[in-house]
Formats: structure tokens, C-alpha cells, sequence
């Protein structure tokens, strides 16, 4: 028994006794490692299975609700705007005016995208005396100018105001060739400068705008026609 051989019978004995007691605690406790490391495992175990399981249900709980969301209905404005040219102008357009939101027909479109046209280039006429005054000195650029007003004035009478009555006697291929010819005004403008003064338009901005507005009460208008033809 190692070192308890040359010792007497009763320190043997005793020596002994005490080697087994030292193994069997030393079993003890290595069993305790073994049980204790054991039931780290199995806590682990168990604590892994449950965080899965309640990320399984949060995903499962997160993807019905989405799901159960259905989707927007697209309104009278986008359904408009998404057969003609310019999609997004156009719904930014007529979502500006409150009076949009309300129609529930296309051809309560068109009035409030020819009133736009007529405000803008209404807006745009009460600016340009202050142009004139600014570029007196500028003999190219204030003949420029000359020439828009007479441009934005025909917009105006000539085409938008007579397209809003077009659209009154439902004479929408006329209506939609006098929405066309009231925006390409705006452009006519703008490239006047370029043959008067090559240098950037003091009217751009304006002159774009009026061109888009134009665009879109075309495509506003031609879908009356488009209805119309399908009766």
C-alpha cells in the first residue's frame, strides 16, 4: 500500500484507513465535478432550448402580424397618375392642393390641375415688372422678358382658362391639345432668353414648373378621352 508497508501493524492499519478515506474523498469529489459540470450542461441545455423556442415564437408572431397587414389600396391620385408621363410630379402635384384628396373622379383632376396652371402662370406674370425693373440695363434679356408676358398672358386666356371650359362641354381632345400648348408656353419662354442672351433665365424655375403643370393636365385630361372612348 505505498508508503504504509514498513510502519507497524497498527500505523498500518491506521495509514491504511486513512489512504482509503483520502481516495474515497478524492472519488467524492471528483464525482461532485463530474455531477456539477453535468448539471451546467443540462442548465445550458435547457436555457438554449427555451431562448430558441421564444425567438421561434417572436419570428412566427412577427411575421403573422405582417402578414395580417394588407396592403394600401393605391387612391384616385395615384391610379391617375401611374397611366400617364411623370408619374411622381404628377402625384406631388395634385397632392399639394387639399382639393385633391376629396375628388373621386378624374375629371375633378383635371379642373384642379388646370387651376394650378392658371395660378402659376398668374403668379409668374405679377414677377416679371420686378425682372423688367431689375434688368432695365440689359437690353436682351428685358426684350426676353417682354416677349413671356405676352406668352404667359396667352397661357393663361388662350389655352388653360379655354381648356377649362372645354372640359365643360366634354370636348376633351380639344381640352387636352389647349392643356399641351398652355405648358409648352412655359418653354417658349425659356428658350427665348437663349436666342435674346445666352445666360441662365432669370424665369427658369417659373418656366419649368409651368411646363411640368402643362404635362401633367395633358395626361389628366387625355385620360377623360381614354374613359370616354371606352363607353
Amino acid at each position: 500500500m505505498g508508503g504504509c508497508d514498513p510502519w507497524p501493524l497498527q500505523l498500518y492499519l491506521w495509514c491504511i484507513k486513512s489512504q482509503n478515506l483520502e481516495n474515497v474523498i478524492e472519488s467524492i469529489r471528483y464525482r461532485r465535478h463530474i455531477i456539477s459540470y453535468q448539471t451546467k450542461l443540462t442548465i445550458v441545455s435547457k436555457m438554449s432550448s427555451s431562448l430558441f423556442l421564444t425567438l421561434l415564437l417572436i419570428l412566427i408572431s412577427a411575421s403573422q402580424g405582417c402578414a395580417a397587414v394588407p396592403e394600401k389600396e393605391p387612391d384616385l391620385i395615384q391610379k391617375s397618375c401611374a397611366i400617364i408621363v411623370g408619374y411622381e410630379e404628377c402625384v406631388a402635384i395634385l397632392r399639394s392642393d387639399p382639393r385633391s384628396i376629396k375628388a373621386t373622379k378624374v375629371k375633378q383632376l383635371a379642373y384642379i390641375i388646370l387651376d394650378l396652371c392658371i395660378e402659376n402662370a398668374t403668379e409668374t406674370l405679377g414677377e416679371i415688372p420686378k425682372l423688367q425693373e431689375k434688368y432695365s440695363k440689359h437690353d436682351q434679356i428685358e426684350e426676353a422678358l417682354r416677349w413671356c408676358v405676352m406668352a404667359y398672358e396667352s397661357a393663361i386666356k388662350d389655352y388653360f382658362r379655354k381648356a377649362v371650359d372645354q372640359l365643360g362641354t366634354k370636348s376633351y381632345r380639344e381640352a387636352q391639345y389647349s392643356a399641351h400648348i398652355g405648358g409648352a408656353l412655359g418653354t417658349s419662354c425659356e428658350q427665348e432668353f437663349y436666342f435674346q442672351a445666352p445666360v441662365i433665365s432669370p424665369l427658369w424655375p417659373r418656366n419649368h414648373n409651368l411646363a411640368v403643370l402643362g404635362l401633367v393636365a395633358e395626361g389628366i385630361v387625355s385620360l377623360l378621352r381614354l374613359n370616354e372612348s371606352q363607353l
